[in-house]
């Protein structure tokens, strides 16, 4: 059987329905006991053994809850909270992925989705709050739906997750107006129908970048339709019996009944405004260096034939993580960060984000690649960058620290300048004669 796939291989439109008789336990018998935290709204329960980790997944679901509830109003009817399971360090299922959304059947043909976390790649990126709008999405198409085990259900389509986890990536870093503008300035202008059949699980770090840019369009253009929230329900609902695509967002939508190339002029619209020039301010280079820090935070994987050999962080370890389970898709998501942050970072940085996005970019694809000497070579110039700019700063500050803010009085204030000697040599005596003749 298989769930709801993040960044895996692409789902025909349906996914089966898992039995639930309990959550299951984590792999380890001797493992330490998961406990339970709720959120704020109580729409969300969060299982792990780690408590500041915990409490992060709480709060950054509840923010999700709240992003997703105010573009689109909540049903009347509560539906049971979204459980969201930290496996972080415990072994992965053979072919597993990094994260994993499920539908389990509990009680009486209760739902319980399930968000379950194996990487820690997934909570440093916007990928976690893509999985938790994946599971809402999930949530709202089986609301009215009976659902039994083995028998298969719709699934949302694949841009209104990414759409949404951008919105929120935008609100909180800003829009990259560069890939608004190259989405624009391309030879062929972008299609509706292409960008409803993409699969962005498929895509390198730019076409991805270019494909949540567009999703969020999306999200926009149907918020500004007349129906705007109940037909986005609608829509939703609609899942449960057929595929997502244009014919069933027409049908949610009945203002575009008379002109179904309306939405298209929408989400073309939305997409040119985007791209109108703006002011941007791009990240202070303390605040690059720690976003780089955040996405090049990754760990090699356990090594079973070698249980006691040290664990590598860093970018040192990215090539171990690329030969790991689900390697290449966790190499496509940091190549994909690493492009945002190049678009915002601080000018004296960017080679070096852009290197690492190389990097990143050759090791989805090559998980093999030897590429130790340029990650060597790229942390040494990016650590000298980073000791020669803490030292400017450092003076900057003593700088601003000691300078006097009034004059000590030691120096006489001069307000005009002393008069010049009078010359009397036969160049000066020429040209006065010359000024007292009128030349």
């Amino acid at each position: 059987m298989a769930g709801i796939r993040q960044q895996s291989q692409p789902l025909i439109g349906r996914v089966l329905v898992f039995l639930l008789a309990g959550l299951p336990a984590l792999p380890a018998k001797d493992s330490p006991r998961p406990i339970k935290t709720e959120s704020a709204s109580g729409r969300f329960v969060v299982y792990a053994t780690d408590p500041s980790r915990r409490m992060a997944l709480a709060r950054r679901a509840e923010e999700a809850g709240l992003e997703w509830s105010r573009r689109f109003p909540r049903d009347e009817e509560v539906s049971p909270p979204v459980i969201i399971q930290d496996l972080i360090g415990t072994a992965r299922p053979r072919g597993g992925l990094p994260a994993l959304t499920r539908i389990y059947e509990g009680d009486g043909g209760s739902q319980k989705v399930q968000v379950d976390l194996w990487e820690a790649s997934v909570i440093s990126s916007q990928t976690f709050e893509i999985e938790i709008f994946r599971a809402l999405a999930l949530q709202a198409i089986c609301r009215n739906q009976r659902i039994r085990a083995g028998k298969a259900v719709g699934v949302p389509p694949a841009w209104l997750p990414e759409g949404l986890a951008e919105a929120m990536r935008v609100k909180e870093n800003g829009a990259p107006d560069a890939v608004f503008a190259t989405i624009l300035r391309s030879e062929h202008p972008p299609r509706i129908e292409d960008f409803l059949k993409a699969k962005p699980e498929l895509m390198d770090a730019t076409s991805l970048a270019i494909y949540r840019t567009q999703a969020l369009a999306m999200v926009q253009a149907l918020e500004q339709l007349p129906e705007a929230g109940q037909g986005f329900a609608r829509f939703l609902e609609s899942l449960a019996t057929n595929t997502a695509g244009m014919k069933s967002l027409l049908a949610a939508y009945p203002s575009l009944e008379n002109d179904p190339s309306r939405l298209s002029k929408i989400w073309i619209l939305s997409l040119a405004c985007g791209s109108t020039a703006r002011h941007m301010q791009l990240l202070s280079l303390r605040e690059t260096v720690r976003t780089l820090s955040a996405i090049l935070d990754v760990a090699s994987p356990p090594d079973p034939k070698k249980p006691n050999a040290p664990v590598i962080k860093g970018a040192a370890a990215l090539p171990l993580v690329a030969r790991g389970v689900g390697g290449p898709f966790v190499m496509r998501q940091k190549s994909a960060d690493l492009l945002t942050l190049e678009m915002r970072g601080h000018p004296l940085l960017k080679p070096i984000i852009e290197e690492y996005r190389n990097i990143t970019t050759l090791l989805a694809n090559k998980p093999k690649k030897d590429v130790a000497k340029r990650l060597e070579e790229t942390g040494k110039i990016r650590s000298l960058l980073e000791q020669r700019s803490d030292r400017v700063s450092d003076y900057l500050n003593w700088f601003e620290a000691t300078k006097l803010d009034s004059p000590s009085g030691e120096f006489p204030n001069i307000t005009s300048p002393l008069e010049a000697p009078a010359r009397n040599d036969p160049i000066t005596t020429h040209l006065d004669a010359i000024e007292q003749r009128g030349w």
